[in-house]
């Protein structure tokens, strides 16, 4: 049994309550890649080992290795492990009009904009964090959050140089 690797979501099955996912090969590559339940390519079941059973979260993209079944109808997940991207922090001014400090990872960009932001999560550094924070994907967290910190205090200066009142934080 030739042991193969990929990434993969798990979702909870209607019928059995467990988490599942879905494999299609790659016709060119020939590799196995994650797909979802709707999926038009041709895809194949993944059942995760006895082992990791009550370990895994739904929705969360996974680093696993896959045995086939032994009948080939699917695949046995023997091991997985949550990816983590490594973040880039960027701040972005147009003075008078832009003020952003963006926090992108994997195919994920979260972005602090105190000026034109139109929800808490966005607007506000506490919204910011908490979103961060809440986060398992992010390779090295806690030095991002630092580092977002100090981005985002940097550009709330520039921000009242520039003649924008900033609304400080609301902690009781």
């Amino acid at each position: 049994m030739a042991v193969e690797k990929s990434q993969i979501k798990f979702i909870k099955s209607e019928q059995t309550g467990e988490l599942i996912g879905f494999v299609s090969r790659h016709s060119r590559t020939k590799k196995l890649k994650g797909v979802r339940e709707g999926s038009l390519y041709g895809k194949k079941i993944c059942v995760l080992s006895e082992n990791l059973k009550g370990k895994l979260v739904e929705n969360v993209l996974y680093n696993v290795e896959l045995v086939p079944m032994n009948q080939g109808n699917g695949y046995v997940v023997l091991e997985a492990t949550p990816a983590q991207f490594k973040a880039e922090i960027e701040t972005i001014i147009i003075t008078k009009s832009i003020y952003q400090v963006c926090v992108t990872f994997g195919n994920k960009t979260i972005f602090y904009d105190p000026k034109d932001g139109k929800s808490k999560s966005r607007k506000t550094l506490e919204g910011v964090l908490e979103i961060l924070k809440g986060r398992k994907d992010i390779e090295d967290k806690e030095k991002v959050i630092e580092e977002f910190i100090h981005k985002a205090q940097k550009l709330n200066e520039r921000m009242e140089q520039d003649g924008f009142y900033i609304k400080k934080s609301s902690k009781k």
